[in-house]
C-alpha cells in the first residue's frame, strides 16, 4: 500500500519548511527539561527547535522520509533527535515514559485520534505536558492548510473532554496567521492546548 506522507515528503524541499511551529516556540519555555515525544512530527522541524533548547527529543512519524529528514535538520543544526518509524494505529505506548508530547498538526481519522490520546495519556509521567495545535472543523472555510476532511479536524470540546482531570494551562480557540512552508499559509483556524497531567492522576 502507497505511503502517502512517505511520497509527500520524499522531496528536497521541506513541505512545511524548516522553522518551528509559532505555537511551540511561544510555549516551549514552559516544558520541563527532561524528555519530549513529537507525535506525528513530519519533517521535524519542532523537534530539531526543541533540542537546540537542550531537551531530549524523540520523534515518532509513519513517513520513512520525514525522518530521514529530520536528521539531515538535526545535523545542520548540531542536535541529536532520535527518530522511530510507528503508525500510530499500531504503536504500542509504554507508561509514564515522557515529561512532554508535542502533537502539531497530527490530524488522524477519529478511531486512530482516539486511540493515540488514550496513549498520551497513558505515556506521560505524571507533571507532564500535551502540547497542540490542531485545525478545528472551521478551518475547512480557511482552505489554507490541514485535511480536506471535516472528521479528521478537531472538535475544540472534544479535546476538553479527553483531558477533562487534566490541568488547563493554555487553551486556545480561534484565528490565528501561519506560514509553515508551502502546505501551510495564511490565516488558519485553530486549537491550542497546554494540558498538564496533575500528580495523581
Amino acid at each position: 500500500m502507497t505511503n502517502h506522507w512517505h511520497e509527500r515528503f520524499n522531496t528536497e524541499e521541506y513541505m512545511y519548511g524548516k522553522e518551528p511551529n509559532a505555537f511551540v516556540t511561544a510555549i516551549a519555555d514552559k516544558l520541563p527539561k527532561g524528555k519530549i515525544l513529537c507525535i506525528a512530527e513530519g519533517e521535524g522541524r519542532n523537534a530539531v527547535y526543541l533540542a537546540t533548547l537542550g531537551f531530549s527529543v524523540t520523534t515518532w512519524d509513519y513517513a520513512a522520509s520525514g525522518l530521514e529528514k529530520t536528521k539531515r535538520l538535526a545535523e545542520e543544526n548540531n542536535v541529536v533527535v532520535q527518530t522511530a518509524l510507528h503508525d500510530l494505529s499500531e504503536v504500542e505506548w509504554e507508561a509514564e515514559q515522557w515529561d512532554a508530547i508535542v502533537h502539531i498538526f497530527g490530524h488522524l481519522p477519529k478511531d486512530v485520534m482516539d486511540r493515540t490520546m488514550a496513549g498520551v495519556k497513558k505515556a506521560l509521567k505524571p507533571g507532564g505536558y500535551y502540547l497542540s495545535e490542531m485545525y478545528t472543523k472551521e478551518q475547512l472555510q480557511y482552505g489554507t492548510g490541514g485535511p480536506p476532511n471535516e472528521a479528521m479536524l478537531v472538535d475544540p470540546k472534544e479535546m476538553l473532554r479527553q483531558f477533562e482531570n487534566y490541568f488547563v494551562e493554555h487553551f486556545y480557540v480561534g484565528e490565528v496567521h501561519r506560514k509553515e512552508g508551502i502546505l501551510h499559509t495564511g490565516d488558519a483556524h485553530v486549537v491550542q492546548c497546554l494540558f498538564q497531567k496533575r500528580e495523581d492522576a
